[in-house]
């Protein structure tokens, strides 16, 4: 194998390796429903798993600092102790949700950017090297199964 074939041997493992971990990442766990209502008696709602800016996402998180902070405040100006959600989650899990969504979006662009990687390297690949990997592939089917 040549120098280059191993060099390209070697890219090619990178890009799966960081394809499985985006693969691994896409089966995210929500916290909340995922349903966001800026007005808590209306019916009009986001759905953040849809959302696609990260600025829709950032305004949302926001939105419910600016509330937990003034709910807060009239806490302490009341002398009471109650607890502060939005739409019956916590703003730890709303975060939670939030930051998922972003880095969905984002296992979306490095997807993009590994598949045009994978792309790049295999008409880089000599015969003789995709001869080799064709075999490595059919031995590790046959020894999966064995």
């Amino acid at each position: 194998m040549s120098k280059a074939d191993e060099q390209v041997k070697a890219l090619f493992d990178i890009v799966q390796k960081k394809k499985a971990e985006v693969a691994k990442a896409e089966k995210p766990s929500w916290e909340t429903n995922c349903v966001f209502h800026l007005d808590p008696n209306s019916s009009q709602s986001l759905n953040i798993q849809a959302l696609t800016k990260t600025k829709d996402l950032v305004g949302i998180l926001a939105f419910l600092l600016e509330k937990e902070s003034a709910f807060g405040e009239a806490n302490k100006q009341l002398g009471t102790n109650a607890k502060f959600d939005w739409g019956g989650f916590t703003v730890e899990q709303w975060r939670s949700d939030l930051k998922t969504r972003i880095d969905k979006i984002d296992i979306t662009t490095k997807r993009k950017e590994l598949e045009a990687l994978e792309s790049r390297l295999n008409a880089l690949v000599s015969p003789e090297m995709r001869h080799q990997m064709e075999l490595d592939e059919i031995a590790a089917l046959l020894g999966s199964k064995g």
